[in-house]
C-alpha cells in the first residue's frame, strides 16, 4: 500500500456495544453507574458510526461525513501508541500542539498498520502495558 493514498478506516462497534453491554448489566446492581455507562456506550456507539478517521499523504484527518473537523499533520507528531495489543481500545498520541487520547471506535488492526506505515518514524512509546 502506498503511503500517499488515502485510507478511510471503517467503523468497528465492538468497545461501543461491549461498554454498553457492561452498563445495562450493571443496572442491574445500581441504576445510576449502570445509566452513566450505558450512555457512554451509547455515546460511543454514535460516534462510530458519525466520524471517520481518514490517513491522508501528509496527515491523519478527522471526518463527519465530508466534512474535515480536525488535521493532525504526520510532521507535528512526536509518539504515539495503541493500548492493549489484543483488542486496541486507547489510541494515544503527541503532537507539538498537544497530547490527544482517542478510543478505537474504528478497524483497529488497520489502525495500526496505518500507523506505522505513515508514522513508524515517529518514536512509539513503550511499557509494559502492552506486554503479553
Amino acid at each position: 500500500m502506498d503511503a500517499a493514498e488515502t485510507v478511510t478506516l471503517a467503523p468497528d462497534l465492538r468497545l461501543p456495544l461491549a461498554i454498553l453491554l457492561l452498563g445495562a448489566l450493571l443496572c442491574l446492581l445500581n441504576l445510576v453507574a449502570g445509566g452513566a455507562v450505558a450512555l457512554l456506550g451509547l455515546v460511543l456507539f454514535f460516534q462510530s458510526v458519525r466520524l471517520h478517521l481518514v490517513f491522508g499523504p501528509d496527515a491523519l484527518e478527522l471526518h463527519n461525513g465530508a466534512v474535515v473537523l480536525r488535521r493532525f499533520p504526520y510532521k507535528n507528531w512526536r509518539n504515539w501508541r495503541l493500548f492493549w495489543t489484543p483488542f486496541p481500545v486507547l489510541l494515544y498520541f503527541r503532537e507539538v500542539n498537544g497530547i490527544h487520547f482517542v478510543p478505537v471506535i474504528m478497524d483497529g488492526q488497520r489502525l495500526r498498520q496505518q500507523l506505522e506505515q505513515r508514522l513508524g518514524h515517529v518514536n512509539v512509546a513503550a511499557s509494559s502495558a502492552d506486554a503479553p
